[in-house]
């Protein structure tokens, strides 16, 4: 079903689970042969490379957090398919939206409980709705058309628009929809306290976050009766741990000069599927030498995307040139607007009059930024710039310092959230780009109930952006997930919301 259709939706919902560990010692060196020794106390460990700082997504930035979390431990009122487009129920039953486009009438699942026994009813849907103005991360001006909550009864909630909205089911599948208990908010940080199949039995910062099923949850109980998500520093060392059988499968598997081994073994199986991500290469334009145009295109120019897919991918994603990617119902191929092209990029450098422009570039501590910025830097230096590359410790001090104070003049990541292209609209994003029509186009799009007219106004906004070059979007990564043969039910797409493993099952 569309996410614009203004129909009435039925049936259940349940979720699932994710969970991680890290260990050096487990690290060290695979022997190339899988055992089951990851299975002898937990059902399932997962290992991934990105950990959250801490678990407050109201308050802390980043994928990792409602990877862990949402769909597993906090539920939202409905829930976003793997499809990526479609919108499913899970707290809500139910629903149906006013002619008008301005009341989402949420009728939810009776006698649901929060993990600590404290009730879920409509109330606690007006607390968290009415309360997102509070929230200092995860983007909550995606869902300021939320003008207040009104309680019907203990079962029925009715979420009123001060203006009409397309992407409110959207929104409220994700992180901003997630449902949090008013009575746990002061724990946030090192506490998950939620309504979903598993509870979160404990986090160790950097290294394993421990679910265990919830035996009291009110839909259907997963199969899994507990696992772990278990975080490395590097991907060589999460590679090895799956070879000595030290944990199940990885999920977002990058060690692509590794992949033939899991590949040309019959204990493992490899998914390619597709991802939300876009790896954005970002230009501060409200500083020098990005305040000048010339030299931002001159970046676009001078950077060989295809090459950085190739190397640093080794194939496993998609060219782009804009901020959007083959999934999105409004996509289109821009890749060739600014094709590699150094003579060109030379003289844009040169038609900037900045004299050697030199370039500070933050890059976050993870192994893929690393990659990329020794090949930019390569790149540009050979166009004119001078780069300076500077390793910013991830997610600590490059939430802080880029993301949170924008002080940077360049710096690269991947960001995986599900409609990041919005936030191109909001001046105050740490991309530090203004442009009102772009606003407007989006706004457009949003006061929409057509599906073409929706998408042609987000083509719009999108044109503009590239036009004026605020970033580099250099490539959509593939997902490529490594498991174990007797695991099965992992997505083989990620949607940017959660690492959902509600249908994971173990032979």
């Amino acid at each position: 079903m569309s996410i614009r259709n203004n129909k009435i939706f039925r049936v259940g919902a349940a979720l699932l689970v994710s969970m991680c560990l890290f260990a050096t010692a487990a690290c060290a060196g695979g022997t190339g042969e899988s055992s089951k020794s990851a299975s002898s106390s937990t059902d399932l460990k997962v290992g991934l490379t990105a950990s959250p700082a801490n678990l407050d997504i109201t308050q802390t930035s980043g994928a990792a957090i409602p990877q862990a979390l949402m769909y597993n431990v906090y539920e939202s009122l409905v829930k976003l398919n793997e499809d990526g487009k479609t919108i499913e129920p899970l707290l809500a039953k139910s629903w149906s939206v006013s002619a008008d486009g301005l009341t989402y009438s949420f009728n939810l699942q009776p006698k649901v409980k929060f993990s600590n026994g404290d009730p879920f009813d409509a109330k606690t849907v007006k607390f968290n709705l009415e309360r997102l103005k509070d929230w200092k991360a995860n983007t909550p001006t995606n869902l300021s058309a939320i003008d207040h909550v009104d309680v019907v009864s203990a079962t029925k909630a009715n979420v009123v628009l001060s203006k009409p909205d397309s992407n409110v089911l959207f929104w409220l599948s994700g992180t901003l929809g997630a449902m949090l208990d008013p009575n746990a908010l002061d724990s946030l940080a090192t506490k998950a306290v939620g309504t979903g199949p598993f509870l979160m039995k404990g986090y160790t910062v950097g290294s394993k976050l421990s679910l265990q099923r919830n035996d009291s949850y009110w839909g259907k109980k997963p199969f899994l009766k507990t696992a772990e998500l278990m975080y490395y520093t590097d991907t060589t060392s999460c590679s090895n741990a799956l070879l000595s059988g030290d944990i199940d499968t990885i999920y977002n598997f990058t060690a692509y000069d590794q992949l033939d081994r899991f590949k040309s073994n019959k204990d493992f199986r490899v998914d390619v599927g597709n991802a939300q991500g876009i790896l954005v290469l970002s230009m501060n334009s409200k500083k020098a030498p990005f305040d000048n145009e010339s030299l931002r295109k001159a970046v676009l120019y001078a950077v060989d995307r295809k090459a950085i897919v190739n190397t640093v991918l080794n194939g496993y994603g998609n060219v782009l040139s804009a901020p959007t990617i083959p999934t999105d119902s409004w996509y289109e191929d821009l890749s060739s607007t600014y094709k590699y092209d150094p003579a060109k990029a030379k003289q844009l450098v040169a038609d900037s009059k900045v004299s050697s422009p030199t370039v500070t570039f933050n890059v976050p501590s993870l192994g893929y930024a690393q990659s990329i910025s020794q090949l930019v830097k390569t790149q540009l230096e050979a166009v004119g710039f001078k780069v300076n590359l500077v390793t910013q410790e991830f997610p600590a001090v490059w939430l802080d310092s880029t993301l949170t104070k924008k002080q940077y003049d360049m710096t690269a990541i991947l960001h995986v959230e599900p409609r990041n292209v919005t936030n191109y609209g909001n001046p105050d994003y740490y991309w530090n780009y203004d442009n009102s029509s772009v606003g407007e186009a989006f706004a457009k799009a949003k006061a929409s109930t057509d599906n073409g007219e929706f998408d042609s106004y987000m083509k719009q906004a999108i044109e503009q952006i590239q036009k004026d070059a605020p970033a580099d979007w250099l490539y959509n990564p593939k997902l490529v997930v490594v498991t174990k043969q007797d695991v099965s039910g992992i997505n083989k797409n990620d949607v940017g919301v959660s690492l959902d493993l509600t249908g994971v099952t173990r032979s």
